[in-house]
């Protein structure tokens, strides 16, 4: 909690790194492009929908339950976090910026856009469906992982959230992505010991 008051400097540096060919403008460019990887579409829509026809493809239960478990962890996850978005309503990275509030501050219960910083869905979402599949499939966890950071890394960069709140998201995600995909980890170990899946 005390990290809160050192966000708003945190951000400013994360947004002052240039120097050479790594530039502001083309570090916010690519966070551009990899803040979306952590949309609810990409991440829960658009994988899980991949999963569950390679399970059909492939006559393989396990991956549809992976599909399906991504898309309920995917749920649970949004919709808690937006639920904690409006109930708290800290404000984003520019009012603070504009001396319109305070990094440590929480306006409450509101619809506002501006007042939905914390925590970040994007790495919620990121993080879930990173454990999910990391639990899942563990040769693919360090790639998944590799892509929530820096899902993570670009809300920063790119202005629209504090250090604390993709912290707090990833590890919000994570919870939610290890519950639901607790019983994956005991099918998968079930499988690998009757021999039908590769350790």
């Amino acid at each position: 909690m005390f990290l809160w008051r050192y966000d708003e400097q945190a951000v400013l540096s994360a947004r002052s790194l240039g120097g050479g060919w790594f530039t502001v403008e083309r570090l916010r460019f690519a966070a551009r492009i990899i803040h979306k990887y952590g949309d609810f579409e990409f991440f829960v829509g658009a994988i899980g929908i991949f999963l569950f026809f390679i399970g059909k493809i492939r006559s393989n239960a396990y991956f549809t339950r992976i599909a399906s478990t991504l898309f309920l962890a995917g749920v649970i996850a949004g919709i808690s976090v937006q639920v904690i978005k409006f109930t708290l309503g800290r404000p984003r990275p520019p009012l603070v910026q504009q001396g319109k509030a305070h990094a440590w501050s929480f306006a409450g219960p509101t619809f506002s856009a501006k007042h939905r910083s914390y925590p970040s869905g994007h790495s919620t979402c990121a993080a879930t469906a990173t454990t999910v599949l990391a639990l899942a499939l563990p040769r693919l966890r360090s790639f998944v992982a590799v892509i929530a950071v820096l899902v993570a890394m670009s809300r920063v960069v790119y202005n629209y959230h504090f250090p604390t709140d993709v912290l707090h998201g990833l590890a919000f995600g994570m919870a939610v992505g290890g519950m639901c995909a607790s019983h994956l980890v005991l099918l998968r170990k079930r499988l690998v010991r009757k021999g039908q899946w590769p350790t």
